[in-house]
C-alpha cells in the first residue's frame, strides 16, 4: 500500500462533493491519497485520517506539491511522428505538408513505424501521459502494415499507455466501396472510432452521412478533423452537427481543430456552439500545431493575422466537452513537440486565456479529454479509479505554468518513479 500525503490535488478532477478550494486563482486542495496496488482506495482531506499504519505501507509525503491525473493525450498522429529530419516542409504550409508526407509514406515499413511510433510512446511516458488516441493514415497501399504496427505497439504498451487508433482518410472516400474498406480494417485492427477529414463541398452533407451510416452498422463512433484553416466560410463543425441531429446517430462524435469557427461572426459562432452542444459533440483544440501551421504568408506582411485556436472558452462555457492534445509531433506539419502534454497544456492556458477558470483547464488535458475518448473512469482521482499521477515539483499553478518543463515524477500504482525520456540521437537522425 502507498500513501501519498498532502498531494495538491485540482478540485474539478477530484470526487464531488469534495471542499472547494479558497483561491479561484489556485484551484486546488491538499489531499491524502491511499493506493492500494493499481488502484485509489481513500482521497481525504490532508490530515483528516491517520495515516495507515503496518510494515506493509509506503508513506510519500508531496510536500504540497501539485499532482495531476496522468494526462490523456486526445489526438496525435504516431504514424507520421518524427519524420521531419528526412521530409522538410520547407514552405511550412498545409498542403506542402501533405504533398511531403506522402512523398514519404515509401518509407513507412513496419522496422520505420514502429521505431518512430515506438520513440514517440516512450517520450509520453515520461512526460506523464498513460492514454493516447492516434489517427492512422489509411487511403494508402501501405495502410495495412501502418495499423498492423500499432496493434502491436498497443500489445506492447498494454497497462503502461492505452493506445487507441482512428483511421483517416479524405471524406470523398466515405460513400465509396474504399470507405468501406478503410472501416473494416482499421476495426479489425482495434481502431476505437472511424474518422476522416473534411473539406466543404456541396456534397458534403450526403459524406457525413455516409460515414454516421458505417460508423452506426459498426457500432462505433466517429471522431475527425474539421475546419482546419482560417476560412469563415468552411463550416464543416455546423454540418457535422446538423448530421448528427438530423440522423440521430446515437454514439460518440468527436471534432478536432475547428479554427474556423474563431473567424466567424459572434452570431454565426454562438448558434454553432449551441447546435454543437445539442448534439453531443466533444472538441478537441490542436493550440501547438495550429499555432504552427495556420495563417502562413508568402509576402507582406509576412506576420500571421491569426492564430488558428478555435474558442475554447466559448465551448467550455456552453457545456461542450473540450480537450487539448499535441496532434502532430516532428513531423512536415509540425516542426516541433515532444508528446509533453504539460507543454501543451501550459500553451493552452496562455494561448485560449483559460486562466479565467484554471479550475476547469485542467479537465482539457485529464478528465474532458478522458470523457471524449471513451474512457470516463479516466482523467479523475477518485476512489475505486486507476492510481496513475503526475507529481509536479511546482506547489501553485502560477509555479507549474511558468516552468512547464520542470521535473516530475509519476505514480503508476503503487510505484514512485522519475522515467527519462528517450535520447532523440537514438532515432539516427543525420546532424547538420
Amino acid at each position: 500500500m502507498l500513501y501519498l500525503r498532502r498531494a495538491r490535488v485540482p478540485v474539478s478532477v477530484l470526487p464531488a462533493g469534495f471542499p472547494a478550494a479558497a483561491d479561484p486563482l489556485e484551484p486546488a486542495v491538499l489531499c491524502d491519497l491511499t493506493i492500494a496496488r493499481d488502484a485509489i482506495a481513500t482521497v481525504t482531506p490532508a490530515g483528516a485520517d491517520k495515516a495507515p499504519g503496518g510494515s506493509g505501507t509506503r508513506i510519500v509525503d508531496a510536500g504540497g506539491a501539485l499532482v495531476f491525473p496522468a494526462f490523456i493525450d486526445a489526438h496525435t498522429h504516431l504514424d507520421k511522428a518524427h519524420t521531419w529530419f528526412r521530409a522538410p516542409n520547407r514552405t511550412n504550409t498545409f498542403f506542402d505538408a501533405l504533398d511531403t508526407l506522402w512523398r514519404d509514406k515509401e518509407n513507412w515499413t513496419a522496422a520505420d513505424l514502429h521505431r518512430r511510433a515506438g520513440f514517440a510512446l516512450r517520450c509520453a511516458w515520461a512526460h506523464g501521459t498513460r492514454l493516447i488516441r492516434t489517427h492512422v493514415d489509411t487511403a494508402f497501399p501501405g495502410a495495412e502494415t501502418s495499423h498492423a504496427v500499432m496493434a502491436e505497439l498497443r500489445a506492447e504498451w498494454r497497462g503502461r499507455i492505452e493506445l487507441q487508433t482512428v483511421p483517416l482518410c479524405g471524406d470523398e472516400h466515405f460513400p465509396t466501396s474504399e470507405g468501406r474498406r478503410v472501416a473494416d480494417l482499421a476495426l479489425r485492427y482495434g481502431a476505437s472510432a472511424l474518422g476522416g477529414f473534411l473539406q466543404m463541398s456541396p456534397g458534403l452533407p450526403r459524406r457525413i452521412e455516409a460515414l454516421l451510416t458505417l460508423a452506426r452498422e459498426r457500432g462505433v463512433g466517429i471522431d475527425l478533423h474539421v475546419d482546419e484553416n482560417g476560412r469563415a466560410e468552411s463550416e464543416c463543425l455546423r454540418l457535422v452537427a446538423e448530421a448528427v441531429l438530423r440522423t440521430q446517430f446515437p454514439l460518440p462524435v468527436v471534432c478536432g481543430h475547428c479554427c474556423s469557427l474563431a473567424g466567424q461572426p459572434p452570431d454565426r459562432q454562438r448558434a454553432t456552439i449551441a447546435l454543437v452542444k445539442e448534439a453531443g459533440i466533444g472538441v478537441i483544440s490542436l493550440p501547438l500545431c495550429n499555432l504552427y501551421l495556420q495563417d502562413r504568408r508568402g509576402e507582406f506582411p509576412v506576420s500571421p493575422h491569426w492564430r488558428g485556436l478555435t474558442l475554447v472558452r466559448d465551448l467550455l462555457s456552453a457545456g461542450v466537452p473540450v480537450a487539448c492534445a499535441s496532434d502532430n509531433v516532428r513531423d512536415a506539419f509540425c516542426r516541433y513537440g515532444d508528446l509533453d502534454m504539460a507543454e501543451v497544456y501550459s500553451q493552452s492556458v496562455r494561448l485560449a486565456h483559460l486562466e479565467a477558470d484554471l479550475g476547469a483547464s485542467v479537465g482539457t488535458v485529464t478528465r474532458l479529454a478522458a470523457n471524449i475518448v471513451g474512457r470516463p473512469e479516466l482523467g479523475r482521482i477518485a476512489p475505486g479509479g486507476p492510481a496513475r499521477f503526475v507529481i509536479f515539483t511546482a506547489r501553485s499553478f502560477s509555479e507549474l505554468l511558468s516552468r512547464p518543463a520542470a521535473s516530475r515524477q509519476c505514480i503508476d500504482g503503487e510505484n514512485v518513479h522519475s522515467p527519462a525520456p528517450p535520447d532523440v540521437a537514438e532515432l539516427g537522425e543525420p546532424v547538420p
